[in-house]
């Protein structure tokens, strides 16, 4: 390693220790319960970790192997997430050395009045008074003054009984406390090798690894710490969100409750002035309101417990991450980044739970009381149209209109370069769903995806793709002769009429796609099995010179088409009966140094225009209105050409060499 490497590794690890400061070294401050085996409730005894990150006791996970022999998997006793029973049976699963570390500490203070380890060697039994804390040996007087004479154990560090039971040198002990290697249990895990991504001791250094790039614990634990800190951010972020959702959820019960208490107001009012037969129906109905109402509160509940459950989940392999990152020595976070990444990597592409519940308010009213009084019945029973409650807080939109785009802030570039490519990326189309987005490389044929810190997943097709959209478990792509669906055990490759086109494509309402066909005049509108539902007429340019060729598409939240127009220049918007609404021209366009790129619009209907003549992204109102231009040179992003929205308010800008932009948006 050069002295350049080294200095930015020391720098960059003096700030990861700002951000995760060591152990005190108190085993009080640790949470009880992180010390209980989640089985036995008792004082774990040789912990191991479990996928979901819960620990227990490995007698406890023997026993649970052992009834399950004839299963592949087994619910946590904690969380019921089911696990995978390894080949290898209980050796396949981790130690936690971090609760090790933390338990050897404890396991300190009660060593008052143990004989001397060396002793009984001899089959002596003679009072400790000191124990060495490199070897973890308990030391007699006499084997206390011969350990620090010898040529190995010289500089071993011995420490009095009394002060080690009080906890003075509890951080010494943590510090001192390495990993055995497996395959050299007398030498500890004191070296990582980035070649094959894991712990080895000096005697494997030196032999099995010896051409490899290595590094001390203490250098090497810098980059994974940073993993964890930036998973940690990402399911921070969700965490919040769920709690909007149950705040939004308590809000609904709320409205529920009042609607109740005035349609039973205004019944009894209504019923006071009636005969004794209208209170046997009066009675009636208010069971019926009553059920009925019992049943909304249930939907409250069902998605509350939905909402609780999966904030618990993520709540507690965070603080298990956290703790880890923050109060974990080297090597137990080195030992443990992959089991923690693995896991907070899972969480982050959990399924999104819907941000609205519907509800049914019924309406109580008196029916004609005019003609047989015998027959008669005084009460309409209606359960009402569905209404959407939101379950998050509204932003407040200023007198112009949606709020808008203050500032676009950069958060990460990604290099969409693989190691399976033969050439470099040239990205033809971009897509976002929850937790990943899409990309359509041109240049390698293929559509990659991508998680939302932009870690390359897989690669889902291997096809030359002018457009990829999705839409759930639903894939979209298009090319100049065809458009084809993709979707679980499902596909299906339709064949277009024309072939000058590219066919953009875009989902449409969250539950359709739209294709565009520029020489049809047409927006055509297809389900997920890939059956046209219905169309949109594209309008003629309003220059009679001038032929519409739609190069990329997107649809706001009213079903409107925003296309971006290479026939004219123009960016516009179509309404549903096929009317141009609104349009925007460069005005530049006059000197043809303006062509319009990719379109997409953010939660608020902002519509935003990669610029990739100009290097810029230019935003306009829901009106098309100019509201701000942001240059992606100055983010050194050439010439972008495609930009996609995603559902955590982040917008996605591809350009030159395979480069995507990743900004967040600040609101006025």
């Amino acid at each position: 390693m050069n002295t350049a490497e080294s200095e930015y590794r020391r720098f960059i690890g003096l700030f990861l220790r700002c951000i995760f400061p060591r152990m005190s070294g108190k085993v009080e401050e640790e949470p009880k319960d992180s010390l209980t085996c989640i089985v036995c409730k008792k004082l774990l005894q040789r912990p191991k970790v479990l996928p979901c990150l819960h620990s227990l006791c490995s007698r406890c996970l023997l026993t649970i192997l052992d009834s399950n022999k004839s299963k592949d998997k087994f619910p946590c006793p904690k969380c019921d997430e089911k696990t995978i029973i390894p080949i290898e049976g209980i050796d396949g699963f981790q130690d936690n050395v971090y609760l090790n570390g933390i338990l050897g500490v404890q396991n300190s203070h009660t060593i008052k009045g143990k004989t001397c380890d060396i002793c009984s060697l001899r089959k002596k039994k003679n009072a400790a008074t000191s124990k060495c804390l490199n070897c973890g040996d308990l030391l007699c007087p006499e084997c206390s003054a011969s350990h620090s004479a010898t040529r190995q154990t010289i500089n071993h560090k011995v420490a009095d009984l009394e002060s080690v039971v009080k906890g003075t040198h509890d951080k010494a002990i943590r510090e001192l406390n390495r990993i055995p290697c497996p395959s050299h249990p007398e030498e500890m895990l004191m070296v990582f090798c980035y070649d094959c991504n894991f712990l080895v001791c000096h005697e494997c250094q030196l032999s099995y690894h010896f051409n490899h790039h290595t590094a001390a614990v203490d250098e090497a634990d810098i980059d994974q710490r940073q993993e964890i800190a930036t998973s940690l951010q990402f399911l921070d972020s969700k965490l919040k969100h769920l709690n909007d959702i149950e705040e939004g959820i308590h809000s609904t019960e709320a409205t529920i409750n009042e609607k109740e208490e005035k349609i039973l107001k205004d019944l009894e009012n209504s019923a006071d002035q009636l005969i004794a037969q209208i209170q046997t129906e009066k009675g009636d109905v208010v069971q019926k309101v009553q059920e009925h109402m019992e049943k909304q509160r249930q939907i409250c509940k069902e998605h509350v417990a939905q909402v609780k459950s999966r904030k618990d989940t993520i709540q507690e392999s965070c603080e298990f991450s956290n703790e880890v990152a923050q109060s974990g020595k080297n090597d137990e976070v080195i030992y443990l980044e992959p089991l923690i990444l693995n896991r907070l990597h899972n969480l982050e592409n959990l399924p999104r739970l819907r941000d609205e519940i519907t509800c049914q308010f019924p309406e109580v009213r008196l029916r004609n009381i005019f003609g047989n009084v015998e027959t008669i019945r005084f009460f309409d029973f209606l359960p009402g149209s569905s209404n959407s409650v939101p379950l998050l807080p509204q932003e407040n939109s200023d007198v112009s209109g949606a709020p808008q785009v203050s500032q676009l802030l950069m958060v990460k570039k990604v290099n969409t370069f693989t190691n399976e490519d033969e050439t470099c990326p040239k990205i033809s189309s971009l897509a976002c769903t929850e937790g990943f987005f899409l990309v359509g490389d041109n240049a390698n044929r293929k559509v990659k995806k991508f998680s939302s810190t932009g870690k390359f997943l897989e690669t889902l097709s291997r096809s030359k793709s002018y457009s990829v959209s999705i839409c759930e478990d639903t894939i979209i792509c298009s090319d100049n002769f065809s458009v084809s669906f993709y979707s679980p055990g499902y596909s299906r490759k339709i064949a277009m009429d024309g072939t000058s086109s590219t066919y953009p494509t875009c989902v449409h309402e969250n539950m359709n796609f739209a294709v565009a066909d520029s020489s049809a005049h047409e927006v055509y509108i297809f389900d997920k099995a890939g059956d046209v539902i219905t169309s949109i007429a594209i309008p003629r340019a309003s220059r009679r010179t001038r032929r519409r060729n739609l190069s990329f598409i997107c649809s706001n939240s009213k079903g409107e088409i925003i296309a971006s127009d290479w026939g004219t220049n123009s960016v516009f918007l179509i309404g549903r009966n096929g009317k141009t609404l609104y349009e925007y021209q460069s005005k530049s366009e006059s000197s043809r140094d303006w062509i319009p790129g990719g379109v997409c619009v953010d939660i608020h209907d902002n519509v935003f225009i990669a610029d990739q003549q100009k290097g810029a992204v230019t935003i306009l109102s829901p009106k098309f209105k100019v509201i701000m231009k942001h240059s992606t040179k100055k983010d050194y992003l050439e010439r972008p050409m495609n930009i996609a929205y995603d559902s955590s308010g982040q917008v996605l800008v591809a350009g030159k060499n395979g480069i995507v932009n990743i900004y967040s948006c600040k609101y006025l």
